[in-house]
């Protein structure tokens, strides 16, 4: 920063959020998700009673964190298919959520992917929970997820201070 330096409390401002709200999943039977823009000090109790009290999420008995680099990589077909299979039987009949980082490459890419093919699958019972928690300077289009009423990003924002 041409020889300053940079200073959290002068460079960063936090107000109440103004991205939140529903996304569509186009080619999964119009599936919808949510999403909220929070701040890197919201408290996890927050963020948990936004999911399970607000957006109607059940409390899961098990968190499965899916961590990895955003490296795309190639495994081959029977590893795949044993990751990906695997993987939705411990979600689905343990009523896990599923946690990466939200990105659509490396690992988080096959748990997107095996996800998308359980719900797809005509054999699917229930639904499989997975949060993708990213950056939001990563996130791709990411103005379009801003939302224009104000005020009802005040009452969201509202609920995530208390």
């Amino acid at each position: 920063m041409s020889g300053k330096e940079w200073d959290l409390r002068r460079h960063v401002q936090e107000v109440p959020t103004d991205a939140f709200g529903d996304l569509i999943f186009t080619g999964l039977g119009q599936k919808i998700g949510k999403y909220v823009r929070v701040s890197s000090s919201t408290p996890p109790r927050v963020i948990f009673q936004l999911m399970t009290q607000h957006w109607g999420l059940d409390i899961p008995n098990l968190l499965i964190s899916v961590t990895g680099g955003a490296k795309n990589f190639n495994m081959k077909l029977r590893l795949k298919n044993i990751f990906r299979r695997g993987l939705v039987k411990v979600a689905q009949t343990t009523g896990a959520w599923i946690i990466t980082g939200g990105s659509h490459a490396g690992v988080m890419k096959q748990v997107g992917e095996a996800v998308r093919d359980f719900s797809m699958s005509s054999s699917c019972k229930g639904e499989i929970i997975t949060i993708g928690v990213a950056t939001w300077g990563t996130v791709h289009n990411r103005n379009s997820l801003i939302c224009p009423t104000a005020i009802v990003g005040q009452e969201l924002g509202n609920i995530l201070s208390n």
